[in-house]
């Protein structure tokens, strides 16, 4: 009995040399342990196809969604992100891999390098004819003598290509080297998929995603020149030849519900081109809840990029909850 059954073996083990179990149904038939479900998340993907560091060990706790069906609101813009500034957690994305023209949020960027310069923001200074750039309204004569903060104002709130111009040349950089420096800090910031060309951002060729904006964003508004800037939904400014200019910001959210409480605009920057569409990019804060960046780029119209952006906060705000640590 013993013999025939160590004969079985022994023909069993041959044929298997002869007829190998097939691998694809071994590895079909396998059980590997389940994975915790994780959801995307904007930096964490930065570092898989960038090769970046690894986050530090105290990163922040991602806000939980409250309400599991909820998926997003509806927008006109083309590509869309809404993050957690604190986990840099994305709660709502749409095209966010696609490329597109920015218009005048590149002029965040140029302030930011400007002020790296460490100008006397109570200087003076005259807005000259090479400053003039086409295609908005002209907020401030030239000729006229205000001080830097004053330019940066105009740059900022009424999104002026004149004064956001006399910016880069009082900056003592020539043109091209100063938009060189524009594209050094984005890399430095980690944006991966953004290219600038001007100054103004009157240039299609200013090009981002808005994951990389997401980033500027964050970093840039950091700045409290820029953010106290940009909170401001008008500014009066007075020349050396006694002119009193005032100017309201591009932002209509300034002011608006989302700007009061329980919620609060930490800053933010709009653009236009034909070739952008209109775009829209605001930080926020809530009561009892953490602060999100939300990102359009390309909405079909003035008013529906407000309207996305406004829809994407609140929805943020009803649909996940922070937690206190």
């Amino acid at each position: 009995m013993i013999i025939k059954l160590f004969t079985h073996l022994v023909l069993a083990s041959t044929l298997l040399q002869f007829f190998p179990a097939d691998a694809g149904e071994l590895e079909a038939r396998a059980l590997l342990p389940e994975a915790s479900s994780r959801p995307f998340d904007l930096f964490e993907a930065y570092e898989v196809i960038t090769h970046r560091l690894p986050e530090a060990p105290n990163r922040q706790i991602a806000p939980v969604k409250l309400v599991s069906t909820s998926m997003g609101v509806v927008t006109s813009a083309q590509s869309a992100i809404v993050v957690d500034r604190n986990s840099h957690e994305v709660l709502f994305e749409k095209n966010i891999s696609e490329p597109r023209s920015i218009g005048s949020i590149t002029k965040l960027m140029t302030a930011y390098v400007f002020l790296q310069t460490g100008p006397d923001l109570d200087a003076p200074s005259t807005l000259m004819s090479e400053d003039i750039r086409y295609g908005a309204a002209f907020h401030l004569s030239i000729g006229e003598t205000v001080s830097i903060r004053d330019l940066l104002k105009a740059s900022l709130v009424g999104s002026d290509n004149s004064s956001t111009a006399a910016l880069a040349r009082l900056s003592g950089m020539p043109l091209g080297d100063f938009v060189a420096r524009m594209n050094e800090v984005s890399a430095e910031f980690g944006m991966k998929a953004t290219t600038f060309d001007d100054t103004t951002g009157l240039s299609s060729k200013n090009i981002s995603v808005v994951t990389d904006l997401a980033i500027m964003f964050d970093k840039i508004l950091e700045n409290d020149t820029i953010r106290e800037i940009t909170e401001l939904s008008s500014v009066t400014i007075t020349g050396s030849s006694g002119r009193t200019y005032v100017i309201e910001s591009t932002d209509e959210l300034l002011g608006s519900f989302v700007d009061q409480a329980p919620y609060n605009i930490l800053g933010g920057k709009t653009g236009f081109l034909p070739e952008a569409g209109y775009c829209l990019g605001t930080i926020f804060s809530h009561e009892g809840a953490g602060d999100i960046i939300v990102v359009v780029l390309g909405s079909e119209t003035k008013q529906g990029r407000f309207q996305d952006v406004k829809a994407l906060a609140v929805w943020a705000y009803k649909t996940f909850g922070w937690q206190t640590l």
